[in-house]
């Protein structure tokens, strides 16, 4: 799972920069994306793992354990590297609109997953 995000956020990124004009990428932008992915692939299992009678702090105990790893993860690169003025605010907004999309496929998928054992139910009885 993670090869493949990677894949087509690199993709999809290098695209982006191109038509912007930009012809190259850093090491470590890359290596930064890596990071950010494995975060991403954490959050999805932790989404999926994670379940609370509250349907709500099944997905918000998840969310604010990622988005505590990424800020600090953001915190340690400003270390090294000059962060972007909103480099907090782009990877909050990146990763809660990431978050509502897995959130909502989770729910889809659990609901298609309960209707079906319940129609199974009732064609065996």
């Amino acid at each position: 799972m993670f090869c493949v995000i990677f894949t087509i956020t690199t993709l999809v990124s290098s695209i982006l920069q191109l038509c912007m004009g930009q012809v190259t990428d850093t090491n470590s932008h890359i290596i930064n994306r890596g990071v950010v992915v494995l975060i991403a692939i954490i959050t999805i299992t932790l989404f999926d793992k994670i379940k609370h009678r509250s349907k709500i702090l099944s997905y918000l105990i998840p969310y604010s354990i990622s988005m505590s790893i990424v800020f600090a993860y953001v915190w340690i690169t400003g270390f090294w590297e000059e962060l972007h003025p909103n480099a907090y605010r782009d990877i909050f907004l990146n990763f809660t609109v990431v978050s509502i999309v897995m959130a909502g496929a989770i729910t889809a998928k659990d609901y298609i997953k309960a209707k079906s054992n319940v129609m199974k139910k009732e064609n065996n009885l």
